[in-house]
């Protein structure tokens, strides 16, 4: 019933408890089978510890490597040999006193041996029910094994229970099989956090992504950890014995040939065969052939096949680290050198790591070769590298400069622990005053709290701190322009940038342009949007980082449709290069713009991804913007209460940079709430404020923002407003405010010019704008019907609540979409004479005209002009139409 069952833990322990509690009437037999550490003995200790309470027999015993026949056997029925006269009749008691004897003749037969056991155990049974208890059943002796079988096998018929676990392989019985998984992430970050609290953020995830969701290494390995050797990132984890005897029980049974080669591969990360047994030809003096590694293999070690070497399990690679000296570690580390010789990176890396103290020539090479390990490794592999290049140079300038190259990637790759830490180091150093600047800005970009505090450097000096490095100069540019833009509305700090800006000659690097954009996203607007890239445009050899900061200038200065196309295109590359620091914030500023743009979907996939990251790489800041997005996703899909919670969550980071966000998502829920007056005073600062402080969400703002004020009778004041919002749409292009703005204006003017400044909203090209086309037929739709134009009225607003449907918006009438309207649509009985929807009906139906003309008792020619008639009324244009459309309108 459970054969290859992959059940969880509550569901086996349930499982077991069913199978004892089947005792005395019957009984019964279970194999947990999995790899080591995942819990199988901890399950056993729990049917042991069951069966006691209910006052069974249990007889246990744990396999060993132990190749005597019977031995296991004749441990597991010790408690029940001793009375073994007195409760069986020859020969079934002289054959086990025989199995006792063993080493003084033949070991008896292995069928005698399983019936004798089998009657001694039943017999037993008879009194108490018997529970035997077998662990690490693989490594049990083959007799013993065959017995145990025997008695899997009749056990349903008497009060006996076997379970049994086992690592892995055939169970050689009809024995039923429940699979031990691993734990799933949740459960494996919550079992670490437990048991890892006082470790370093990075630390923990290294843990997490090497355990591989084992129990028994996720509580090991956090015991054991300590900083081993030099303070570099490639260095292995330290393993304790359990972990050791669990993983590499084997490891030093096997020959010296196959130690070597398994060295090697622990050092190499690669796995090519061939490789590998070369350097363990080279390690040990003497030919390494594959059949060296059959031991190994046999232990459970690794897996071979006809090119490649694999551990297990990453514990098993830690485990035969740890068993070597520092000096076999170099030793293989040399040996995988000296056979790389059409490899040069990689062979420059384990020269690397086969020397000790400094050694300038090999520190370039490695400082080199990191942006080759970049490309084909990742960016792990780069900060490996650069760690390791600087622990072997001299100078404590470059020493400096290379740990600030890491630094960089590390922040890349959303370490912000890690980068923070190279950086404490290259400040230790010499630096120059070139890389002390870019001490300062690598530290300040990627400040876990981004909160604004005393620059560590000032725009205007920007130039003369660069010393001359144009990439160093634009770096410092854009991290003021960072700081800048979290402060919000400080044109002092604006302006400083601005003139520093000016004083660089490369308008077009991405850099300059994310600057002005976060700077001055209003004066800047029309400036950036010039210089960034067209959807047209070709990249011949796409740069990751040009792409997400010209995608980032696109949102700041409100051109969502452009930062979509360009964020999009950067986010494959970072994903790809493992770039997950930068990648996350790339998700999520793409899917703020796809949300205005009213492509939900997507941007969900894009929020969860991000969370996803963020739970790997703990970056404080970026987890605050997530659920500041989170909360205006639920505002706009009318869940204001979640979309409040998670705005007071947000608020209890005391983020300045994040409270025009959280004023967006509080506004808009209020208004879903249609609590207008309240709504309008959150909106109202986004937008009251001089033209050039207004920001992407003053932009998003302007629609809600018109609706509020209309409902909440503050029009007067936002008239006044509007004129602000109109002096900044002729300074700058951003798509989102001038599709947006004709909304406001229709909605806020006299009813006299109400009709003509929808049409003219409804006249712009709102392709990829579905949502803001919703809201505008709507609003339209609703002023039509407020005239007495239903036919026209039932049009829009049929189209709006259609879009709202399929996008899951609220429709700012205080509902979801999904609840029924307060104010339905014009029915068909309203919209059509009673002999026009009765022709309408009988259309829909599928009847032709002539068939209709027969069921009413009028001409074809009647029909034709009654249908003539109704179409333009219901907004259709053939009968196909009518069908759905009857439907919907007999809703309830």
């Amino acid at each position: 019933m459970y054969e290859a069952g992959l059940l969880g833990r509550d569901q086996q322990l349930t499982v077991l408890r069913e199978l004892l509690d089947r005792l005395p009437g019957a009984g019964g037999a279970i194999a947990f089978q999995g790899g080591p550490g995942v819990g199988k003995s901890a399950l056993l200790r729990a049917a042991a510890e069951r069966a006691r309470t209910l006052g069974w027999q249990t007889l246990e015993v744990a396999g060993r490597h132990d190749d005597a026949p019977f031995s296991g056997l004749c441990a597991l029925l010790r408690p029940l040999l001793g009375a073994a006269d007195a409760l069986l009749a020859e020969p079934t008691g002289g054959i086990l006193r025989s199995m006792l004897r063993i080493g003084s003749g033949a070991p008896p037969e292995t069928p005698k041996v399983a019936l004798a056991a089998f009657n001694l155990i039943t017999t037993s049974a008879a009194e108490r029910p018997v529970v035997l208890i077998v662990d690490d059943a693989q490594w049990l002796d083959v007799p013993t094994r065959d017995v145990l079988a025997f008695l899997a096998r009749r056990a349903s018929d008497n009060p006996i229970v076997v379970l049994a676990a086992i690592r892995g392989g055939r169970i050689r019985s009809r024995t039923d099989v429940l699979d031990v998984p691993v734990l799933d992430e949740p459960s494996a970050r919550r079992l670490l956090a437990r048991h890892a609290a006082t470790l370093s953020p990075a630390v923990r995830e290294r843990i997490r992504r090497e355990a591989l969701g084992n129990p028994l290494a996720l509580v090991e390995l956090p015991a054991a950890w300590r900083p081993t050797g030099p303070s570099g990132s490639w260095t292995h984890l330290p393993v304790s014995a359990a972990l050791t005897t669990a993983f590499a029980g084997g490891l030093g049974e096997l020959p010296a040939q196959a130690r070597d080669a398994l060295l090697v591969a622990a050092v190499d990360h690669v796995g090519d065969l061939a490789e590998i047994l070369a350097a363990a030809s080279v390690l040990a003096e003497g030919a390494v052939a594959v059949h060296y590694l059959d031991s190994a293999a046999a232990a459970s070690l690794i897996r071979v096949d006809r090119t490649t070497l694999r551990f297990l399990h990453p514990v098993v690679r830690s485990a035969v680290l740890e068993a070597e000296t520092p000096a076999r570690r170099q030793a293989a580390n040399a040996a995988m050198a000296q056979v790389l010789a059409e490899h040069p990176d990689r062979r420059t890396w384990h020269r690397a790591q086969s020397v000790n103290g400094p050694d300038d020539d090999l520190a370039d090479e490695l400082a080199d070769a990191h942006t080759s390990l970049l490309r084909r490794h990742g960016v792990v592999a780069a900060i490996w590298a650069l760690e390791r290049s600087a622990q072997l140079t001299t100078d404590s300038a470059t020493r400096g400069h290379r740990l600030l190259r890491a630094a960089e990637h590390a922040y890349g790759l959303g370490r912000t622990s890690m980068a923070h830490s190279l950086i404490d180091e290259a400040e230790r150093q010499e630096l120059s005053d070139a890389d002390r600047a870019k001490a300062w800005w690598v530290r300040d970009i990627s400040e876990a709290d981004p909160e604004p505090g005393p620059a560590r450097t000032q725009a205007r000096d920007i130039p003369e701190l660069s010393s001359g490095e144009p990439d160093l100069a634009l770096d410092l540019l854009l991290s003021r322009a960072f700081r800048a833009h979290r402060t919000g509305t400080d044109p002092a700090l604006r302006a400083d940038v601005v003139a520093a800006a000016e004083r660089l000659t490369d308008t077009s690097d991405p850099r300059h342009i994310a600057a002005l954009a976060l700077a001055e996203p209003v004066r800047y607007g029309r400036t950036v949007a010039e210089r960034l890239p067209s959807h047209k445009t070709v990249w011949y050899r796409p740069d990751a980082d040009g792409l997400r900061l010209c995608g980032l200038a696109a949102h700041a200065i409100g051109d969502p449709v452009r930062a979509v196309d360009l964020l999009g295109r950067a986010e494959a590359i970072l994903r790809e290069q493992g770039r997950l620091g930068l990648l996350s914030e790339t998700l999520l500023t793409e899917a703020a713009d796809l949300l205005l743009l009213g492509d939900w979907r997507r941007a969900a996939h894009l929020t969860e991804e991000a969370r996803r990251i963020l739970a790997e790489t703990r970056q404080p800041a970026m987890a605050a913007a997530l659920t500041g997005l989170d909360a205006v996703a639920a505002a706009l899909r009318g869940e204001a209460e979640r979309a409040r919670e998670l705005a007071d969550a947000v608020a209890a980071w005391h983020r300045t940079d994040l409270v025009p966000t959280l004023r967006l998502a509080r506004g808009v829920a209020r208004l879903g709430e249609g609590r207008y007056t309240e709504a309008y005073e959150e909106l109202r600062p986004l937008l009251d404020q001089p033209y050039d402080g207004l920001r992407w969400q003053g932009f998003a703002a302007v629609m809600p923002f018109a609706v509020a004020a209309d409902r909440g009778s503050s029009r007067h004041e936002a008239a006044r407003i509007l004129e602000v919002i109109e002096e900044a749409a002729r300074v700058t292009p951003a798509p989102l405010l001038h599709v947006q703005l004709p909304y406001a204006r229709a909605v806020l003017a006299d009813d006299s010019a109400a009709e003509e400044l929808h049409m003219v909203a409804l006249g712009l090209d709102l392709t990829r704008w579905p949502l803001v086309k919703a809201r505008t037929e709507q609003s339209y739709g609703q002023w039509l019907r407020r005239h007495r134009q239903a036919a026209r009225s039932r049009t829009m607003l049929l189209s709006a609540r259609t879009a709202f449907e399929l996008i899951g918006a609220s429709d700012w009438e205080g509902r979801s979409v999904v609840q029924a309207a307060d104010h339905p649509l014009p029915s068909v009985t309203e919209l059509l004479s009673a002999q026009e929807a009765l022709v309408a009906r009988l259309a829909a139906e599928g009847l032709s005209n002539r068939e209709i003309a027969e069921r009413v008792h009028l001409s074809h020619r009647t029909v034709a002009a009654h249908l003539y008639r109704a179409f333009p009324k219901l907004g259709i244009t053939s009968r196909s139409e009518l069908a759905p459309l009857l439907n919907l309108r007999n809703r309830p």
